[in-house]
């Protein structure tokens, strides 16, 4: 007998499914698998030639990007140790940990700063916003994310950073 998903997609790699199968917007299995937070799912693709580092088609988003936006820190730990470019952008600019950072997913944007990521990371966002240098602090912050903006700042974030003409303490007089 089967038992569980992760038995499943284990059989189904085995048996010869392909491993970088894609939706028609260029989803692959590997992203869904970081999405969700299936972290055995994530260990068995990987172990059968899943890309990595493969890029959707969309927005030019990651695996890396989808378990980082989700908060799934284990996954995101698998990825990092496995190779996954923690540098990435997206085709607007916007890199894992920042996806992390926006979404308020503290545990998993303390992870990757272990692993490398910088503190003092922006967004060059400008093709598709018109403006460029957001820095994590500056996204953290409109998004109200204070306890992780603390964080970041005991670890050397810049709190003067102000590459698109405000700071982090400009903008957070203007959240709700």
């Amino acid at each position: 007998a089967i038992n569980g998903n992760a038995a499943m997609i284990e059989l189904l790699l085995k048996a010869g499914a392909d491993a970088n199968t894609t939706l028609p917007e260029g989803e692959t299995v590997l992203m869904t698998a970081a999405r969700t937070g299936k972290l055995d799912a994530v260990k068995s693709l990987l172990a059968h030639g899943a890309d990595i580092n493969f890029k959707e088609t969309r927005r030019g988003q990651t695996a890396l990007m989808w378990a980082a936006a989700e908060g799934n820190t284990e996954v995101v730990a698998e990825l990092i140790e496995r190779g996954a470019d923690m540098h990435a952008k997206t085709k607007g600019g916007f890199t894992p940990f920042l996806f992390a950072v926006r979404e308020g997913r503290t545990g998993t944007a303390k992870a990757m700063l272990k692993a490398g990521a910088s503190v003092n990371e922006t967004w060059q966002g400008g093709r598709t916003t018109g403006v460029n240098g957001i820095s994590a602090m500056v996204l953290a912050v409109a998004n109200a994310h204070y306890e992780l903006a603390s964080y970041m700042l005991d670890q050397g974030a810049d709190p003067n950073a102000s590459a698109q003409g405000w700071t982090a303490l400009h903008n957070i007089t203007w959240v709700r």
